[in-house]
């Protein structure tokens, strides 16, 4: 059951008329588009990181300055919008949001790749977060509506699974086209598929049935102070914006290290770290989600005190993987860090699921995404780049090596901060 304690059923059947002729509505199917939709939406904001090193050389920037385009820009849109955005699809249409947040960033990640400098860039960045601010709060809204709460942190997982596979979109895809035509021709060949993929969320899914009555407006400030006040949901949310500082610095600079330091192309570290990477991720995600629900069938507790050992887990791995001086042990302790790295998520989406009424699910991932990208994605490429341009001078290329292992020690209060979610949250037999 949620906060409130009203209880909830089992599996939710889908309904409601699509505009058009619905191709199907049956929960693998939709969760197949699910799927597509996370996909795209990590392969068009990554993607700029697969191809920081020829921006940086083009334009002429410091590693501060694609900190800012990489993270700070995004992230100074992203959760805001994504409040108001959220506050909207707990009240109307969920799949038609979605649909044209999608359709948004999508387009806005074709004018990436004409951008004539800097700024142009930057601002185009913040046109595909206005987008992706609709991604998180649709999505888990959807999901929870749709499937019971035993089976939620796996449904979740494939969330997760899609933002590894759209690493390895933006890698292999990204990488390839940026090698051979250039890194506009990336932003280009990745953003096009987006508009398809938006017309069948829009003609194909159905919106299902909202457990609870759909939130009344104006009452946004009241959910969100709701929120705010419940410990396991504060506690949560910090230990993943700590633990973004990590993932998301690792997603702008990861490539450009491994360039940078070892001598590799573009499209090979793309395609080697990149590809590797995304399969590790995916394992992580699935992995993580079954174990998860199966720790949670026995207490609730473990979808936060599953995130804090993994996350802990993977400080130690990452350290060292980027001070090491050869490039196999690099490169393993990398993709070894990736998958630790995703092994938490789908649980912590489920607890913050779980803690938060039926008609304020979509407001409760619109706010944890908030403060994780505020954090996680304003600070994380932000720190790496302002400690590497530091570094450089008396390192050398060493210094973003150093600056990216000093970022994983983030991981710690982000698993002190899970721990204390668990703990605060309190025992049950099964998740809510």
């Amino acid at each position: 059951m949620a906060a409130s304690g009203r209880p909830e059923p089992g599996a939710i059947p889908m309904s409601g008329a699509a505009s058009g002729k619905a191709a199907g509505t049956s929960l693998p199917y939709f969760l197949g588009v699910m799927f597509l939709v996370s996909t795209l939406n990590m392969a068009d904001r990554q993607i700029i990181g697969i191809v920081a090193e020829p921006i940086k050389n083009e334009f002429g920037l410091s590693d501060t300055m694609l900190g800012l385009v990489g993270g700070t820009a995004f992230a100074l849109v992203y959760p805001t919008l994504g409040l108001a955005i959220a506050r909207a699809a707990d009240r109307l249409n969920r799949r038609n949001i979605l649909a044209a947040c999608l359709a948004v960033w999508s387009a806005m990640t074709m004018l990436c790749g004409v951008a004539p400098g800097f700024w142009y860039l930057a601002v185009a960045r913040t046109g595909v977060a206005a987008g992706e601010a609709g991604y998180a709060p649709c999505t888990h809204s959807l999901i929870a509506d749709s499937v019971s709460p035993e089976r939620r942190s796996s449904a979740f997982s494939v969330l997760v699974v899609g933002i590894s596979a759209g690493g390895l979109v933006a890698s292999l895809i990204g990488g390839l086209v940026a090698e051979t035509h250039g890194w506009r021709a990336a932003f280009m060949a990745l953003g096009a598929p987006g508009l398809i993929v938006s017309a069948l969320v829009y003609f194909t899914l159905k919106e299902p049935v909202r457990l609870g009555a759909a939130a009344r407006a104006g009452r946004a400030v009241k959910a969100f102070g709701a929120l705010m006040k419940s410990p396991p949901f504060l506690l949560c949310v910090a230990g993943s914006a700590f633990h973004l500082m990590v993932a998301y610095g690792l997603a702008a600079f990861g490539i450009a290290y491994f360039v940078r330091a070892h001598g590799m192309s573009v499209g090979a570290a793309a395609a080697i770290l990149g590809a590797s990477a995304a399969i590790a991720g995916a394992l992580g995600s699935l992995i993580g989600g079954a174990a998860g629900d199966f720790l949670a069938k026995r207490d609730r507790r473990w979808l936060a005190w599953w995130p804090a050992v993994t996350v802990f887990a993977a400080t130690f791995v990452g350290v060292p993987a980027f001070l090491a001086q050869g490039l196999v042990f690099a490169l393993i302790g990398a993709v070894a860090a990736v998958f630790c790295n995703t092994l938490y998520q789908p649980a912590s989406y489920a607890l913050v699921q779980g803690v938060a009424d039926p008609q304020e699910r979509a407001s409760a991932a619109a706010l944890m995404i908030f403060i994780q990208n505020l954090v996680g994605l304003g600070l994380g490429p932000l720190v790496i780049g302002l400690i590497s341009d530091a570094l450089a001078p008396s390192v050398g290329v060493a210094a973003l090596g150093m600056a990216i292992a000093f970022s994983f020690l983030f991981n710690i209060p982000s698993a002190i901060a899970f721990y204390f979610a668990g703990k605060t949250w309190g025992r049950a037999d099964k998740p809510c």
